[in-house]
């Protein structure tokens, strides 16, 4: 494990979020025809609170699944309030739901899901066990970590080493990842606190998945090549979505988190769904029937001082009769459409695969004036977009030496229509080259 990874591990917080089943189900009737024959696996839940088990096993046979895996977690805050099954970590594995199926049913509704999981518990569970983390040698590996103590009746911390350890059902457990390596599939909200390493986990064993994550590691420079390589993509749904969260969350804006029926929930804006399996949306062209133009109108697209592109501040305001480079908001990445468009890169501070950062003028950004004002950033984190700086979206301005920010900017990516689109359709872009 690397030293990124076991910052992550030290720093992983409670971010176990559970995901409606409509939000499930919308995302899955896209891939309706890749399952049959598959062993899916669910490895980021409860088995017995999780939607993502509910959905599959309502769905088993009209997907053709071959077997459904599932494994909790230990800690899982979530255990014990949908059924009361087993006050432990668990694997679950179904191979056949049908002797539960009532007349003409071909599926399991979901009271049949609830009688299924509870009738069947014995059968189709297998307790799990944690171990340590060890390095390549075998030996333990130690994370750094704050603990409290009391000092002449004062309460102080201070750092102290520990090691690493991965409780029952955590997926880098030896047991989760034994069950990983005979599943085909995998779906699941993983902990976005660990997205990197969890994304990574399932690169290395080179499986197919439909997971959810935080928009912004779209330009983070480890997972961006991936997109910018065409190995990873953009769901089929996007938008906010609504997650049941623990007891004792707390939410930076409160007006997000609420109550329904007794349970704790909260709406994020800044999620998405990440596959690597194709599908249709992916494929469709974005619409350039609102009449942006470049030509006559320079002026809405100002262009970076040290990158020869152009700024587009919206998605919808892409320009039809540009060739050349354009910086787009990071939210692209749900209309990106490989048939149209090259991603060219994004300018992190960073040397890596897809960096524009060329190391002139402003050195570790790129950045455009405008109104005399010059704009950009000096740092990156998590890999943000250095032309922005990630201060809840705020976009600094450098006036005078002076730093001041205006609200509504965002990461950027570069892209420019693919010179087969641009062949393809001379009535937008005629002969012009920029």
């Amino acid at each position: 494990m690397g030293n990124k990874n076991l910052k992550e591990a030290k720093e992983a917080k409670n971010d176990e979020f559970y995901t409606e089943l409509s939000e499930i189900q919308a995302e899955m009737n896209n891939y309706t025809d890749k399952f049959k024959n598959k062993v899916v696996y669910c490895n980021c839940d409860d088995p017995f609170e999780s939607n993502f088990v509910k959905y599959f096993l309502m769905n088993f046979n009209r997907l053709g699944l071959k077997e459904l895996i599932a494994t909790g977690y230990k800690t899982s805050p979530f255990r014990g309030t949908e059924l009361n099954i087993m006050d432990a970590a668990y694997s679950i594995r179904i191979t056949n739901t049908k002797k539960y199926l009532v007349g003409t049913q071909s599926d399991l509704d979901i009271k049949g899901v609830m009688y299924f999981l509870t009738t069947e518990k014995d059968k189709i569970t297998s307790k799990l066990i944690g171990n340590y983390a060890l390095d390549e040698n075998k030996n333990k590996i130690q994370i750094a970590v704050k603990e409290t103590y009391t000092n002449n009746g004062k309460e102080k911390k201070r750092t102290v080493k520990q090691d690493l350890y991965y409780e029952a059902g955590d997926f880098r457990s030896d047991m989760s990842i034994a069950l990983l390596k005979q599943s085909d599939i995998v779906v699941t909200n993983p902990p976005f606190s660990l997205f990197r390493e969890y994304f990574n986990q399932l690169m290395s064993y080179k499986k197919q998945f439909i997971i959810l994550g935080n928009i912004s590691v779209v330009t983070n420079i480890e997972f961006f090549p991936f997109i910018k390589n065409n190995m990873v993509w953009a769901g089929c749904v996007s938008g906010s979505k609504k997650y049941r969260v623990p007891e004792n969350y707390a939410a930076e804006n409160p007006n997000k988190v609420y109550v329904e029926n007794g349970k704790k929930y909260a709406k994020f804006g800044n999620t998405m769904w990440f596959t690597n399996i194709d599908h249709a949306k992916r494929h469709q062209f974005l619409p350039l029937n609102l009449g942006y133009k470049y030509h006559g109108h320079e002026k809405m697209y100002p262009k970076y001082d040290n990158y020869d592109a152009i700024e587009v501040e919206e998605i919808s305001k892409i320009p039809y009769d540009y060739t050349g480079v354009m910086g787009v908001p990071n939210s692209f990445i749900h209309k990106y459409c490989p048939e149209q468009f090259d991603i060219i890169g994004i300018p992190t501070a960073a040397s890596n695969e897809g960096s524009l950062n060329l190391n002139k003028d402003y050195k570790t950004y790129i950045g455009y004036k405008q109104d005399g004002t010059r704009t950009g950033r000096t740092g990156s984190t998590f890999g943000a977009c250095p032309v922005f700086e990630r201060n809840d979206h705020k976009n600094i301005y450098y006036t005078n030496g002076k730093r001041t920010v205006q609200a509504g900017k965002c990461m950027r990516i570069f892209i420019k229509f693919k010179k087969a689109y641009i062949s393809q359709h001379p009535e937008l872009f005629g002969n012009t080259e920029e």
